[in-house]
């Protein structure tokens, strides 16, 4: 494991052993391995999510009941390594957030655990008292999960904050705000992510636009090609599909 200093400067990739499983890798829409542990969650294109350990070579994925659209692990602090039980909330393909609790130990078999839901009516009620002229949910993608709190984009420019708790039903609305975006931003943008409470919006050509979570305001704006070298950029079309943000801003 690096220590902080360490960590600013480079990157921890996770080597996974050959594995039957693998030959499905043509039909995964996402990946993404859970934060102090080695279980991998897949989404393929079919709306099918899987989880299983790659690294014990006996396991078996286990399905998650029903259809899903995007999906994130909560992510927790580096000193919780020794944590054999992870949250995962995903977005069902009707755009209800359920939430989960994924349990496994070595050469055992992974459970899961429902926690909570939050029905797409719900989303929506929240969206409309803000602007009544929402009347669908278009879109629903989780951008960040953290200490019980996640931050959800809807139709591509409202965010919405939700606060988890493991007795409730039903999260807590604690707030939700409009991205001021055009229709062009809304069409090129390819990737978007949070990170300290602050909104990426990364489009097909480069362009970033940087907005704070709490009001949705922008707050700066990248044109990465302008950072290209000259003999770079000419006559290259350069595309982009991927904003990644260090906790700390600096990269």
């Amino acid at each position: 494991m690096l220590d902080a200093a360490e960590r600013c400067s480079s990157m921890e990739v996770a080597v996974i052993p050959e594995n039957q499983h693998f030959g499905h890798v043509r039909d995964i829409q996402k990946a993404e391995l859970c934060y102090g542990g080695s279980l991998l969650c897949c989404l393929d294109v079919r709306g099918q999510l899987e989880l299983w350990d790659p690294s014990d070579r006996e396991a078996l994925p286990v399905a998650v009941e029903g259809c899903f659209r995007d999906f994130s692990w909560e992510e927790v602090a580096a000193h919780s390594s020794e944590v054999n039980a992870f949250s995962l909330l995903a977005v069902e393909s009707q755009n209800h957030l359920k939430l989960l609790e994924v349990e496994a130990e070595q050469s055992s078999n992974i459970s899961l655990i429902f926690v909570c839901k939050c029905p797409a009516d719900l989303l929506l009620d929240v969206v409309t008292k803000q602007d009544q002229s929402v009347c669908e949910l278009q879109s629903v993608q989780v951008l960040s999960f953290a200490a019980g709190r996640s931050c959800v984009m809807v139709n591509w420019n409202w965010l919405l904050q939700l606060q988890w708790q493991q007795d409730e039903e039903e999260p807590k609305v604690l707030s939700c705000c409009g991205v001021q975006l055009s229709s062009m931003d809304r069409q090129t943008a390819v990737h978007h992510c949070v990170c300290a409470e602050t909104l990426f919006i990364l489009s097909a050509v480069g362009f970033i636009s940087i907005h704070s979570i709490t009001d949705g305001l922008l707050l700066a704006t990248i044109d990465l090609p302008a950072y290209l070298t000259p003999g770079l950029a000419e006559g290259h079309a350069t595309s982009f599909c991927l904003v990644q943000v260090s906790a700390d801003l600096s990269t």
